[in-house]
């Protein structure tokens, strides 16, 4: 994939496994520090730098920049800057979470006010930290793909 990428001057950007309930169980991936290894024994790989408000760590391997996004190696939470719009107008604060708000109709109205409250509520409601680890490993049971990423 690396070598495909390089080719077409892209930036490709590996991501660990995460889990939702579409996504579980004997499904497994790769960890950060395999990835590394791995491309490794090819490519002399470094660290380049942790983007400051995004998931995405940027290395270099022999030159050709590549990134890895790492949940579970790196938590990123605190530095999440992100919220997502689905096609169905729902603002999501979390991609692990369900809690989401429908800003269509404000939208559809053209009621910027009752926009802007929601988008606030949203932020407001952000978690700080994703909670795998404090309650029985949870996770939304939205599937990636509709929430966007």
């Amino acid at each position: 994939l690396l070598e495909f990428a390089k080719s077409k001057n892209i930036q490709i950007r590996f991501i660990e496994f995460m889990e939702n309930i579409h996504a579980y169980g004997k499904l497994q991936g790769l960890k950060r520090d395999e990835i590394i290894q791995i491309l490794s024994q090819k490519y002399q790989v470094k660290l380049i730098k942790k983007a400051e408000k995004a998931p995405v760590s940027i290395y270099s391997a022999d030159g050709y920049e590549f990134g890895i996004i790492d949940p579970h190696s790196h938590e990123f939470c605190d530095s999440c800057n992100r919220i997502r719009l689905s096609a169905e107008g729902l603002l999501i604060p979390c991609l692990y979470f369900d809690e989401a708000l429908s800003i269509k109709e404000a939208v559809r109205k053209g009621d910027i006010n009752a926009a802007a409250n929601i988008l606030q509520e949203v932020l407001r409601n952000k978690p700080e930290k994703n909670r795998w680890s404090v309650v029985d490993n949870e996770t939304s049971s939205r599937a990636f793909y509709q929430t966007g990423g």
